[in-house]
């Protein structure tokens, strides 16, 4: 019989423990979800404020530890692994601007995922900027209060020569 009562106190610690998490996220105000998407956002523009000028403390500042990507047809453990092919060519001269624009935003309690065109430009040395555009996403965890970046991916969108006459 102890054994029952000890497996019924888990049980409704457990459910009581979930229904909380659940009321707790019910309980999110419209202006509360506002600026989590903001937040949200933001992350994104922050990680790539820290890659245009090879500042690895702001993109850590929005990534999670367990950070993941697929990126360029490949996979990426870490950031600091995303970013060397990116510094590589920053070192010989190519300029990246990017930009979120279009960003979707879903949130589901303390994660929260990201679908925007990040519509930027690339300058090799001694060229002129050439528009670029991939379509991007990202999934993010609230973590200590702050949305952090757990997985990233982009595909590149193959630019379109203009029509010959």
């Amino acid at each position: 019989m102890p054994k029952i009562r000890l497996l019924l106190l888990l049980l409704t610690v457990a459910l009581v423990t979930q229904n909380g998490r659940a009321q707790s996220c019910r309980s999110t105000t419209a202006g509360k979800m506002a600026a989590d998407r903001m937040a949200i956002v933001e992350a994104l523009r922050t990680l790539y404020a820290g890659a245009a000028v090879d500042d690895m403390a702001k993109m850590h500042s929005v990534t999670a530890p367990s950070f993941y990507a697929f990126d360029g047809g490949a996979q990426y453990s870490n950031i600091d692994n995303l970013m060397k092919p990116v510094k590589k060519q920053q070192d010989e001269g190519v300029k990246y601007v990017w930009a979120v624009t279009k960003p979707q935003v879903t949130i589901h309690c303390k994660d929260a995922w990201i679908t925007y065109v990040n519509e930027g430009s690339v300058q090799r040395p001694g060229g002129l900027p050439l528009p670029a555009k991939w379509l991007e996403s990202a999934v993010l965890q609230k973590q200590s209060g702050l949305w952090k970046i757990v997985f990233f991916q982009s595909t590149p969108v193959p630019s379109v020569a203009p029509a010959k006459d």
